[in-house]
């Protein structure tokens, strides 16, 4: 009768550590998860699945899991030199 006892509290033990290990163990990959994501403003182009080192400026595949590149919605494209469309150089001399 002990054993039985002892073998049930045992399992019960072992079965909340289970449940308490798997919910910190999903928290964990949510944060990774999030973090990657959150990495990615520097393309324009990025895999659906977040696979590492898949991101492009370029439409194409993915050299990872070679699913289709998807359009980044948290694409920050980067100011450049080109934005001054006039091409009018600023005379600094004449405002002097």
């Amino acid at each position: 009768m002990k054993i039985k006892n002892i073998a049930a509290a045992l399992f019960l033990a072992a079965s909340l550590a289970g449940f308490t290990g798997c919910g910190q163990q999903t928290a964990k990959e949510e944060t990774t998860e999030t973090t990657e994501k959150a990495k990615i403003t520097d393309k324009a182009y990025i895999c659906p699945m977040y696979c590492e080192n898949s991101a492009s400026d370029q439409p194409g595949k993915c050299p990872v899991c070679e699913m289709d590149l998807e359009k980044n919605p948290d694409y920050v494209a980067p100011a450049s030199a080109s934005a001054d469309t006039t091409g009018a150089v600023a005379d600094t001399a004449a405002a002097n």
